[in-house]
């Protein structure tokens, strides 16, 4: 985004198709979300992490003081009926994810799958993308 444009997204109406997040985690999020009335939606991040470079990262949004204190910086946008912001710095991460909610009886978490990955470290943490 240019200096002298304005994030002018407007998150009841704006839908963004590079993410797709299937039925499971919608259900798992929403779950997640209804715990804490201060939640308000969730924040998709990337951090430095491992031998490979980047994870991703979840946390839930808890009022609407962060979401227009960040209006500038992120995209803002609904999937599956879930707020979501993503900060214009990381979105190129972000292009084309699948996010799935995997529950196979001894662990619960969250994937995030990336066509782009290029590759994974050892243990699967952490990935680099081309």
């Amino acid at each position: 985004m240019k200096k002298n444009e304005i994030n002018t997204h407007i998150p009841e109406t704006t839908k963004w198709k590079e993410i797709s997040i299937t039925n499971k985690a919608k259900q798992q999020i929403l779950y997640l979300m209804s715990l804490n009335p201060e939640n308000k939606g969730i924040r998709l991040s990337i951090k430095k992490s491992g031998c490979a470079g980047f994870r991703y990262s979840m946390k839930f949004i808890k009022n609407q003081k962060i979401i227009q204190k960040n209006n500038q910086e992120d995209k803002i946008f609904y999937c599956e009926d879930i707020l979501i912001h993503i900060s214009w710095k990381e979105i190129i991460f972000f292009n084309g994810i699948k996010i799935d909610f995997i529950n196979d009886k001894i662990n619960k978490v969250f994937k995030f799958y990336n066509p782009k990955i290029e590759k994974f470290c050892g243990c699967g943490e952490s990935f680099s993308i081309y």
